[in-house]
């Protein structure tokens, strides 16, 4: 039995891409990506145990990185939606990312707690902004660029993820918290078996 085996980051996913975060556009997406892999590797060394400087620095990528999407995806925003409280209320939703994920990182309760609760919140909130804010804001921008006018294109769009797509965003959006909660304590249930087990074993060979 290897006493050093541990899962590989790459294999483990808080939160699985699919095609249903695509919003269209390409450099937005990939962008979103990165977001993802850094948020599954964050998720992974906090299961893992490893130390605190670790995990502290992939947050801080993650912060890094969040800050330079979203000034990208903002000047995307901008060139297609101007000055309009549409690109001025998603870039508050974006200020208030960084409010939240630092009172989580301050707040009370043991660390395991407030790591805890800073992926509930990363997983949801990078969810729904994905999902419904930057698939809604794409799809303006685009109604936009084919000529409509920015309330029809708001109109448009309204109309367009009204209704069954509203309550399957809904839907996928309460599947990804429970998912990301279940898979952490899954790999910690899963390595703390391990442990046991080359404990075990090496209080066996020592009889």
């Amino acid at each position: 039995m290897n006493p050093d085996w541990q899962p590989q980051p790459e294999k483990f996913e808080i939160f699985p891409w699919n095609r249903n975060f695509e919003t269209g556009l390409e450099e937005i997406d990939e962008q979103h990506k990165v977001l993802v892999d850094i948020l599954n590797r964050l998720a992974w060394h906090f299961a893992s145990d490893v130390s605190r400087v670790t995990s502290d620095h992939v947050l801080d990528e993650l912060l890094s990185y969040a800050a330079y999407h979203f000034k990208s995806e903002e000047k995307v925003w901008q060139e297609a939606l101007g000055e309009s409280d549409m690109a001025r209320n998603h870039h508050d939703a974006h200020q208030m990312f960084f409010a939240q994920v630092q009172i989580l990182k301050q707040g009370h309760g043991t660390e395991e707690e407030r790591l805890s609760q800073l992926f509930d919140y990363l997983t949801r909130w990078l969810a729904f902004h994905i999902l419904e804010s930057d698939r809604r804001m794409a799809l303006t921008a685009k109604a936009v660029k084919g000529g409509l006018p920015l309330e029809e294109a708001r109109e448009h769009v309204d109309s367009e993820l009204s209704g069954s797509v509203s309550v399957l965003v809904n839907a996928l959006l309460e599947i990804y918290a429970k998912l990301s909660s279940l898979t952490v304590q899954l790999l910690q249930e899963k390595l703390a078996r391990h442990r046991a087990e080359v404990e075990l074993d090496r209080l066996q060979r020592r009889r």
